[in-house]
């Protein structure tokens, strides 16, 4: 895989040079349009709140171009995302979806598969808080990622490469194809990225009866790659045809060494355990993802039907091989090696149908339906010593059958939008005896949401949605197996969780381009985890938690004669109920999270943007989280005569993105990790092509349509 990873880089810089010679006699011909396209300009209507969304163009960011996806949401001033992977929107997990596909990814994998993807291909990202009944009962909120739809016909390349710098050397490139017709629009994206991250943690574990401080070192390689391909048909002003198809394999390969102390004279007379460990991970997997969309619009866009269908299929192969060698005078001894193996092979079928129509006296009406089906397999083998010692055989299947009606209508200047969401699942859950363990779900899951405007620049939004979230086939195998992250730390899921269901309610004040948000999370069954002592083990075990959530979001965006931007997103949450039945409950404070992004436009194509990030110590009742910060600063320049932005982005400037997580109740956990994401990257982003504007001309009873309809 990393073999192939070098064999796709050399294939797109020899290709980039391919095109700059094959182009560099076209690049007279169409500079004065690429001139007019990529011009840099900070706007303020780069921002628009409008009907429970925030609406954010690349046109708000200095150094857009030099950006990839996940750098673009981080920096959008409206979502808080994490350097593990984690977005949130009003303290709410966020589903990321790209032109209407969903990306069924979380953590380092959905931060690694949006750093491949450039933010020079984004139109506008949608964050939105409330989710209409469109959308599936479990997405608490989502980022609707639209990428450019080109208004130009003709051919058009894009190129982009950079090299990063740690302790070890981190690549990307992507290449991005473009070609649009009279009929046809065909979007090509290949894309190759591979990270080396070193990981230093020291940590407290209780082990049998003593208290270990152990120190671990981790280097994680992870390639991730994209292969796909859009296809748009247009038939004529009414029918749109489009088929999508996505290859995406990746590579993570670890190696982990700990130990907890060396074996001093005083430790050996005591026979303290001394030991060593050291393990070796692999994670070998792709996915492909196939779907085919269907759109039907009458001519006065009152109408509008979508159909879709979606494919897709994960097949993972994972393996953890790891050993301990204690000391026993003069030497270590090697203990008993351990390997972990298990694949897991995820089918998923699809079918969504959306149905609007609009109304001058009843508002807009949406109706449609949902069925998906998925199967899981999941088996798991661990050996000692080459000898069998545990297995499972995990069999996971589920239905989901769906419903809503959704209306929305503006009376004056309020939008009132109500919805309704059916949902009925079935899942069946088998072991290696083929024991079933089946259950059913069904409900209502209703969602409000008012908008008022007072004026143009200030609106007031209110909103209640409900929720489910459903454990799925990981968080349901009670099978206890070692943390490839951790030394001295086992993970174990729960067959007895229930679904998680919640209730929100949100009150937001927008003026111009500033957010105020504060809001009410509460969960009878929050699903999340505890550390327990099993034995003489310490286990990462999931269960069902009485949880209320208090937040309040601040979002400032200010434009500054055109060439400067501040933009400040600040969230502040408390916890008044947490808890665990048999688990004192402890301390709870404030946390408090923050993110500035400065941006600035020089002269000669130069641009620079900085961002700086910091979070308070918090505690949940159960754990204290320990404060962050992470500073990092992007210079662009853009040399518009060929065509080539080039960018220097230097992160974690104070080394201050660390973490730390201690247990305030009974039992000795600590860990404190510093994930190395000091870098220096230098890249660059190149597009070719000759593209011709074209024109746009309405059809005759379409136009009619619209003067008669704005005449009323």
């Amino acid at each position: 895989m990393i073999y192939l990873h070098h064999i796709t880089g050399r294939a797109l810089i020899l290709l980039s040079s391919l095109i700059v010679i094959l182009t560099s006699a076209q690049q007279k011909d169409t500079l004065k349009n690429e001139k007019k396209i990529d011009e840099i300009k900070i706007t303020r209507s780069a921002v628009k709140f409008k009907n429970g969304k925030i609406i954010v163009t690349p046109a708000g960011t200095a150094t857009a171009e030099a950006s990839n996806t996940w750098e673009f949401i981080k920096n959008s001033g409206y979502a808080d995302a994490s350097e593990e992977g984690t977005i949130k929107i009003k303290q709410k997990y966020t589903t990321v979806y790209i032109n209407d596909r969903k990306l069924r990814l979380s953590g380092i994998e959905l931060k690694n598969y949006l750093e491949s993807i450039p933010a020079k291909l984004i139109k506008n990202i949608e964050v939105i808080g409330t989710p209409d009944s469109s959308y599936p009962a479990d997405e608490q909120s989502v980022i609707k990622i639209n990428l450019v739809n080109s208004n130009m016909e003709g051919l058009k390349l894009g190129i982009g490469s950079s090299l990063g710098f740690t302790k070890k050397m981190n690549m990307s490139q992507n290449l991005n194809l473009n070609y649009k017709s009279a009929k046809f629009e065909i979007n090509t994206l290949l894309s190759s990225t591979h990270s080396n991250v070193l990981t230093e943690v020291n940590a407290q574990r209780e082990y049998k009866n003593n208290i270990w401080d152990i120190a671990q070192n981790q280097d994680i390689q992870k390639s991730t790659n994209i292969y796909s391909l859009l296809v748009n048909y247009f038939a004529d002003k009414r029918n749109k045809f489009s088929i999508y198809g996505e290859y995406n394999p990746v590579n993570t390969q670890s190696e982990l060494n700990a130990d907890n102390g060396l074996p001093t004279a005083e430790r050996v007379s005591r026979k303290d355990s001394i030991f060593k460990y050291n393990s070796m991970f692999k994670d070998l997997g792709r996915s492909t993802n196939v779907q085919a969309n269907y759109k039907f619009e009458n001519d006065s866009a009152t109408q509008k039907l979508t159909v879709q269908f979606e494919y897709s299929n994960a097949n993972r192969k994972t393996n953890n091989s790891f050993r301990n060698y204690f000391y026993q005078q003069p030497s270590y001894l090697d203990g008993n090696r351990i390997d972990d193996s298990s694949s897991r092979n995820i089918n998923m079928y699809i079918g969504n149908a959306n149905y609007t129509m609009q109304t001058k006296k009843w508002g807009t009406w949406s109706a449609g339906g949902r069925f998906s089906y998925s199967d899981i397999n999941n088996p798991i083998n661990i050996t000692v010593n080459d000898v069998d010692s545990q297995e499972s055989v995990q069999n996971y299947s589920e239905k989901l059958y769906a419903l809503f009606l959704e209306g929305q209508k503006e009376f004056n200047k309020t939008y009132v939008r109500l919805g309704m969401r059916y949902e009925s699942n079935i899942t069946n859950f088998f072991d290696q005896d083929l024991t079933s363990n089946s259950f059913k779900i069904d409900g209502f899951y209703p969602n409000i949401l008012v908008q008022h405007s007072f004026s143009d620049n200030f609106q007031a939004e209110t909103s209640y949605k409900k929720t489910l979230i459903r454990p799925d086939y990981f968080l349901l195998n009670q099978l206890r197996r070692k943390n490839s992250d951790d030394s001295m730390l086992y993970t174990s899921g729960n067959i007895n969780l229930r679904p998680q269901v919640e209730h929100e309610v949100d009150l937001s004040l927008y003026y111009k381009n500033q957010m105020l948000s504060v809001g009410m999370n509460y969960s009878p069954n929050y699903i999340s985890t505890l550390i327990v002592k099993r034995g003489d083990y310490l286990v990462q075990e999931y269960n069902n938690f009485k949880m209320m959530t208090l937040y309040a979001s601040l979002a400032l965006n200010k434009v500054f004669n055109n060439k400067y931007i501040v933009k400040n997103y600040s969230t502040v949450n408390y916890l008044p109920i947490m808890e665990f039945e048999g688990f004192e409950k402890g301390k709870t404070n404030f946390a408090f999270d923050n993110r500035t992004v400065l941006g600035i436009i020089l002269k000669k194509g130069y641009a620079a943007e900085v961002s700086y990030s910091f979070s308070t110590d918090f505690y949940d009742g159960f754990f204290k989280h320990g404060k962050t910060n992470n500073l990092s600063i992007t210079l662009q320049k853009k040399i518009p005569h060929l065509n080539l932005t080039t960018y220097l982005v230097v992160t974690d400037l104070l080394r201050g993105q660390k973490n730390y997580d201690e247990a305030i109740y009974p039992i000795v956990y600590k860990n404190s990790s510093y994930n190395d994401s000091r870098s220096i990257r230098l890249g660059l982003y190149w597009t070719f092509g000759n593209q011709k504007l074209k024109e746009i001309k309405k059809e005759d009873s379409l136009m009619d349509d619209l003067k008669n309809r704005n005449r009323k």
